[in-house]
Order: C-alpha cells, then sequence, then structure tokens
C-alpha cells in the first residue's frame, strides 16, 4: 500500500516499491529501509502472505510472531467454516462466538457497506498492534501500509499515489490507545478498488474502520468531481477523524491531517 510512517527525524522515502520476484511471495518493501522513529525498535514480521513491519519501545519480534500466528489461525479458520464471509463484496454478518478480528470486520463493513475483506489488512494490524500495546507504550504496526499507530505522538506520513511526483507529506496525531490510518488505491497495490483513484487516506478510531472507510470512499472516486461528495460523505462518521484524496493530480482533504 501507499502510507508510510515516518519520525521527525527520517530523511525522504524511496519513493518506489521493488516488484515481486516469482520465486517469492512478499513485496520487498523499500520504503520499510528509512522507517525508523525516534527511540524505537523496528523489525519485520512474516507468516505466509502476512508482511508486517513492526516498531515497538523494543524488540519484540517473537510475541509479535506468536499474536500474528494466532489471529491468522483464527481467520483461516473462520474463513474455512464460512467462505462466504472471505468473498463477498457486501456486509455479512459474523456468526456467534466468531473470533473478534472478524467481528470488528463484520462491523466495519456494515458501518461503510463493504465487504468484510475489505478491512482485512488494517484489523490484522490492529489486532497485533493492540496486543503489543499491553507491553510496549508506543507501537507502529505497517501492514503493506495500512497503518494501526498508538503512543500519543505526532507522526509524518508519506502518502505515495504511485509516481514520485505524486507524493504528500502529512502530520497526524496518533493516540494512548491507538489508532487507524489506511490507504485505497485503484493503481497501486494489490487490493480492488471500483473507483480510479491513486489514493484514498482515512484516518480512523481504527485500523479496521480506517481500511474499510478508505474502500467505500475509493469506491466513489472516479474524476476530481467526485472529491466534494466524497468528503461530504465522511464527515457524516465520527469513526472518521479525516480523509486525503488523490486523483488525477487533484488533492481533496478534510479532518485532523496538517501539510507539510
Amino acid at each position: 500500500m501507499r502510507c508510510v510512517d515516518m519520525e521527525h527525524n527520517v530523511g525522504n522515502v524511496v519513493e518506489k516499491e521493488l516488484m515481486m520476484q516469482s520465486s517469492e511471495k512478499h513485496v520487498l518493501r523499500a520504503y520499510r529501509s528509512v522507517m525508523n522513529p525516534r527511540g524505537l525498535e523496528c523489525y519485520s514480521c512474516r507468516i505466509e502472505e502476512s508482511d508486517l513491519f513492526i516498531c515497538t519501545d523494543k524488540n519484540m519480534r517473537e510475541l509479535a510472531r506468536d499474536s500474528l500466528s494466532h489471529i491468522r489461525a483464527e481467520l483461516e479458520d473462520y474463513l474455512g467454516k464460512h467462505p462466504h464471509f472471505g468473498i463477498s463484496f457486501k456486509p455479512v454478518p459474523a456468526t456467534e462466538n466468531a473470533p473478534l478480528i472478524v467481528q470488528d470486520m463484520a462491523e466495519a463493513a456494515f458501518v461503510f457497506e463493504v465487504g468484510p475483506m475489505a478491512s482485512v489488512a488494517g484489523a490484522v494490524a490492529q489486532h497485533v498492534g493492540l496486543n503489543l500495546l499491553k507491553v510496549s507504550k508506543q507501537v507502529i504496526v505497517e501492514n503493506g501500509g495500512d497503518i494501526f499507530m498508538a503512543g500519543d505522538r505526532k507522526r509524518k506520513v508519506r502518502i505515495f499515489a504511485g509516481k514520485p511526483s505524486q507524493t504528500v507529506d502529512i502530520i497526524i496525531n496518533d493516540e494512548v490507545d491507538g489508532i487507524g490510518l489506511c490507504t485505497s488505491s485503484a493503481t497501486v497495490g494489490p487490493s480492488i478498488s471500483l473507483g480510479d483513484a491513486e489514493a484514498v487516506t482515512v484516518l480512523a478510531k481504527t485500523a479496521t474502520l480506517a481500511d474499510a472507510a478508505a474502500t467505500a470512499i475509493g469506491n466513489m472516486i472516479h474524476s476530481p468531481d467526485d472529491m466534494e461528495a466524497a468528503i461530504e460523505y465522511a464527515r457524516k462518521f465520527p469513526q472518521i477523524r479525516g480523509v486525503v484524496i488523490i486523483i488525477h493530480g487533484s488533492i481533496g482533504a478534510w479532518g485532523e491531517i496538517e501539510f507539510l
């Protein structure tokens, strides 16, 4: 995805992600080489197609891996028993006693009228991040650019919309118990968008909600003329803190986002 967290003292982000090699399952994300939030330990955590980049007070790779493994097992087991949950482009209710991550994804889907899997990357980042937040005061979990962050700090973020000339730097405030910052794109990365925006980035109460909202808003954008209506749509939801839309060289924004 397209959002990269950077602390104040971090240099410019490499503008291009390396293409996935045919022999590997994971995209080599060049921007991670310059993600170095001040005072935090950063490390990767990979299981199958899940590829997280995590920053915490100290190296907690083992705990992060255990958390990711458990979350993946719960989600895969549920999807195996309820395959429609994984393929629907419309909301699907979670069954009774469904895992918490499934419940969160189902709730986000109903709020923004998208399929449950529209929020899966953000949901994984959020649930791994919440587990790490129990033992680390600052946490950043980036899952293909969908980000959970916590620690009550200002964060500098670069939104990458496909070309070196299409980048936007913003500053946001994270919170002690965490927030989410997620992006949907019709042109960058593997995520599905029914719109044409290079990037729709949403700041929200949780990464699960941010991911679903970014998908919903991204689906609405086919030209710069659609930005005003999309922002008015975003303003209706108290869960959304801010949004940035980039399409065909135009930028629209609203909310708790400061541009550099």
